[in-house]
């Protein structure tokens, strides 16, 4: 790994953002002790708010291992209707319970190792539902084959989510239900009106059941999420949302990959002489200036107490000095203002670059770290690396 080194003197810390106005003004006012960490969804669609991308790993394991069971369900129930239709002579039926048979143990093979478990998700219930359509309006089927409906509803929640199960969901029981009335006309709907009403409400009702029950799972999923990923006082990305940043940077070939490393000047003077309510607030305002002068690319971090770390893909050792030398600057300016005390802060940056991190993140934190100190060293509130 090849790391840039390089040493600058100068008047502010930078996070990584040319936004110093804003975060002048917000600073210099008077500090405001909020209550609880920002949140993160101020600024949607950044890596550095700690909010997952798409489906989580939760997601992806919960309906990898639901659609597993289903495919071996839909195995063992294939292999006994191919026996029934074979022995009461519906060779139709029977054909298509084989290619979905056939289907299911291909997607059995392939189901561990596969990134696009959605689209497979989708192609299988397609599959699924369009074998039962078959069956429905087949002559040679009895009315309790319609009985299958009530599990439609509850399979394409679980393996698709809401919206797209919803909607693929919806779409196959209004099927059913013209497949039904072409098969047997209004005639046996007005002869037993007690069951068809019957059948309708269960269905209404496990479809909204389950609509209702997969928005408050994907809720509670989000939630676990953000708490798994980010800092709980600054609302910032954690230690282990970094390092799969980091991963995913390194991945996608976004090179060079740069990492600023922040720490506040002197900032236990704040807690010890101020109150550690009035370090906090300093905290979380600086994540949220942090998080305004990003980019939708970069990941903002805090690793404990005063420390902070950005992650800059795409960014070479140049441009990620002059970033934080500039966001250096602004903490140098700002007068926190809180009862009758005036803070001023200042921050010591180090910075480490590296065009091929194949060595992992722990190398470049080291660098960044050491760089870090030597800014320290060096009188503080300055940029080295």
């Amino acid at each position: 790994m090849h790391v840039a080194i390089s040493v600058s003197s100068g008047g502010g810390m930078n996070m990584h953002a040319p936004r110093s106005a804003r975060l002048r003004e917000r600073l210099a006012a008077t500090l405001i002790l909020l209550p609880g960490p920002v949140r993160a969804s101020r600024k949607s669609g950044r890596m550095n708010q700690g909010t997952p991308e798409g489906d989580s790993d939760l997601s992806q394991r919960h309906r990898r291992e639901l659609l597993r069971l289903l495919l071996w369900f839909t195995v063992l129930f294939s292999v006994g209707f191919i026996a029934i239709n074979f022995s009461v002579g519906k060779y139709g039926l029977m054909a298509i319970e084989i290619a979905v048979a056939v289907f299911a143990v291909w997607l059995l093979t392939i189901l561990p190792r596969t990134p696009n478990l959605r689209r497979w998700a989708l192609v299988y219930m397609v599959t699924l539902l369009s074998g039962t359509m078959f069956a429905f309006a087949s002559p040679a089927t009895s009315i309790t084959v319609f009985s299958w409906i009530l599990v439609m509803p509850v399979l394409t929640h679980l393996l698709l989510g809401r919206w797209l199960g919803g909607v693929l969901s919806l779409f196959y029981l209004v099927l059913s239900a013209s497949i039904f009335c072409w098969r047997f006309g209004t005639t046996q709907l007005m002869d037993t009106p007690g069951s068809i009403a019957n059948i309708v409400t269960v269905t209404a009702c496990a479809y909204l059941f389950s609509h209702v029950y997969e928005a408050s799972r994907e809720r509670a999923e989000q939630q676990l999420s953000v708490m798994a990923l980010t800092d709980s006082l600054t609302g910032l990305a954690n230690r282990t949302q970094l390092e799969q940043s980091f991963s995913r940077a390194v991945l996608q070939r976004q090179l060079p990959l740069s990492l600023v490393m922040i720490d506040l000047d002197y900032f236990k003077r704040i807690n010890d002489e101020h109150g550690h309510a009035t370090g906090d607030a300093v905290l979380r305002i600086i994540a949220q200036a942090m998080r305004e002068h990003i980019r939708e690319s970069d990941l903002a971090c805090r690793l404990g107490g005063e420390e902070f770390c950005l992650l800059l893909p795409s960014t070479n050792p140049q441009r990620a000095r002059r970033l934080a030398d500039r966001l250096r600057e602004d903490i140098e300016t700002l007068e926190c203002r809180h009862e009758d005390a005036v803070l001023k802060l200042t921050a010591s940056i180090g910075v480490a670059t590296a065009s091929n991190p194949t060595d992992g993140l722990d190398p470049m934190l080291h660098v960044a770290d050491q760089n870090l100190y030597r800014a320290k060293f060096a009188g503080r509130n300055c940029v080295v690396g």
